[in-house]
């Protein structure tokens, strides 16, 4: 199962028929400075399903974070975290997640931080239907 969810990541990097589409949004601090955002990157096909969601955060005395979720049909197949230390140097938590349905199947932590999957997918979806909006109003 590992190893057919690893093939079917690959292929939807590879995929030359997905479209990517970019949202940003800045954090401001009270006198009106940026200090921070995140990006959020959709890969969707033609009809507007979603495949891959990344998320580029970088927010104040956060670490900076990259979350990478796949879906197949609506449903989380995998997903990559990653922390970076506050100056981001230093890596703090790089995990993958596994997922068939709802159920982890594995998870394998890189470093002594982690994030738990029900949390992962909690996160996953807040991307995945935002994505949804997102793309539905750039059809309007």
């Amino acid at each position: 199962m590992i190893a057919e969810i690893e093939k079917y990541v690959n292929e939807i990097d590879n995929r030359n028929d997905l479209s990517e589409s970019i949202s940003e949004f800045n954090t401001e601090d009270l006198d009106g400075e940026l200090v921070g955002g995140i990006s959020i990157y959709e890969l969707t096909d033609n009809k507007g399903e979603i495949y891959r969601v990344v998320a580029e955060v970088g927010q104040p005395n956060r670490s900076p974070a990259n979350y990478q979720f796949y879906f197949k049909e609506d449903s989380l197949t995998f997903a990559r975290i990653v922390e970076f230390s506050e100056s981001g140097a230093d890596t703090i938590m790089n995990s993958q997640y596994y997922f068939n349905g709802i159920e982890l199947i594995k998870q394998i932590d890189k470093e002594i931080e982690k994030m738990d999957a029900q949390t992962v997918r909690q996160v996953s979806e807040f991307y995945r239907i935002y994505g949804k909006e997102t793309t539905e109003y750039k059809k309007i």
